[in-house]
């Protein structure tokens, strides 16, 4: 299990726990939805290709390791291609922030807010995900997070 920690209380950045290279840093930029994910000694860059793609990638200094597509403008619904296959990211149900993690149509992993008034999380997959995986995995559910706040706070982050 991965425990995500806000690096402070009004920061949308995240230390990462549990990880096998002890800890990991994900750092969001401030004005668009990109940023790096730090992990086992290297830096990966979070990319979205356009404004209203709803396409990323994650890319370590060798190339795209990663990437991800939101499958409708309605949904919280992603689609991952990584190392570990092809897997949905969504949205557990329209009342919730907490997803899951599906491949082939079972559940292989959840994430989960430890309750409703915080952004700290846990992160609980199978052995078919791997860490990096859902590193970014847990990017996009933040990416959301951030969105939903954003409205709700008329324009305020």
């Amino acid at each position: 299990m991965l425990t995500c920690l806000p690096r402070s209380i009004c920061s949308w950045d995240f230390r990462i726990r549990g990880t096998t290279g002890g800890e990991a840093i994900l750092t969001f930029n401030w004005f668009t939805e990109q940023g790096t994910i730090s992990w086992n000694g290297t830096e990966f860059e979070v990319v979205k290709h356009g404004p209203f793609s709803g396409h990323w990638t994650l890319e370590s200094p060798q190339g795209v390791v990663t990437k991800a597509q939101k499958t409708s403008a309605f949904t919280r619904t992603f689609e991952l291609e990584s190392e570990s296959g092809l897997i949905t990211l969504q949205a557990r149900s329209v009342f919730t922030r907490a997803f899951e993690l599906l491949q082939t149509g079972n559940s292989v992993g959840t994430i989960v807010p430890m309750h409703a008034f915080t952004r700290r999380a846990t992160i609980q997959c199978t052995d078919q995900v791997d860490e990096l995986t859902q590193l970014f995995a847990f990017w996009l559910v933040v990416i959301t997070w951030k969105r939903a706040a954003k409205n709700n706070n008329g324009g305020a982050t």
